[in-house]
């Protein structure tokens, strides 16, 4: 059970969603800002049980009370609806378009050009450390088969969701310039900050970016990291994580592996 501090909180909310999916995190980082007590329901892959009675396999899905509903933005836009204190879309329309326009372009480009690392292999030997690191992660909340953790760097590889969504991509882009693109692209967003927009408060721009940015440095995968050398970005991950709990991923703290790094 992750908890919150909102005394006047009476609703029963429920996260479902596999805990190492980019757009689960965001979800779990707006209930967390928001200090909202929820439930999260591990759901198996390949299987989807938890969340059949949804009629589809797309995660995450929210249900408050006896509604739910599904993708990860509009999930946030709901929850400002429903608990409007400490909103994630700014406080004037002007600030709410902004964010919603960064939020798509981390949605179109920030979140496939992270998948692509797991399909457009440039070290296979992390690749696939990671890999099993990650169904490591799944596993403990939801068991899956030791031949399915097995194949867990080829399975993402080959996932269909995944190829597709990196297929929207330039992939004659090389891997290293495309990475430098998104970090230089990030800091262009966050202009004079504190977070992105140039905003003074943090929005659902950042807590969709900032899981992208840390959650793999956190849970000890095997990478380069570049954004560690960039200033702005690391006052940008200090910002955000101050107004989270120390484990900002839905993540179990035993896979909390790094400190902070700043």
């Amino acid at each position: 059970m992750a908890t919150g501090s909102n005394s006047e909180q009476s609703a029963t909310i429920k996260l479902y969603g596999y805990v190492t999916s980019p757009y689960v995190m965001k979800v779990a980082a707006y209930l967390k800002y928001k200090n909202l007590s929820y439930t999260h329901v591990h759901v198996r892959p390949g299987t989807n049980e938890a969340i059949k009675f949804t009629g589809q396999k797309q995660v995450p899905v929210l249900e408050i009370n006896d509604e739910w509903r599904v993708n990860s933005s509009d999930l946030g836009i709901w929850l400002d609806e429903l608990f409007p204190d400490k909103p994630l879309l700014g406080k004037t329309e002007e600030e709410r378009k902004k964010i919603l326009h960064i939020d798509s372009w981390i949605s179109d480009m920030m979140i496939p050009s992270r998948f692509r690392e797991a399909v457009d292999w440039t070290n296979s030997f992390n690749s696939i450390r990671n890999g099993w690191r990650l169904a490591k992660i799944v596993n403990f909340g939801t068991p899956i088969p030791f031949k399915w953790r097995l194949l867990w760097p080829i399975g993402v590889k080959k996932a269909p969701f995944i190829v597709n969504m990196v297929n929207e991509l330039d992939r004659n882009e090389p891997m290293e310039h495309m990475r430098f693109r998104i970090l230089d692209e990030l800091e262009s967003h966050i202009a004079n900050g504190p977070f992105l927009g140039g905003l003074d408060a943090p929005s659902l721009a950042d807590f969709s970016a900032y899981p992208i940015i840390i959650s793999s440095w956190l849970m000890g995968m095997r990478g380069d990291f570049p954004w560690r050398t960039r200033p702005q970005i690391l006052t940008w991950i200090q910002n955000v994580q101050s107004h989270l709990p120390a484990n900002p991923l839905p993540a179990d703290d035993r896979f909390i592996v790094r400190a902070m790094p700043f």
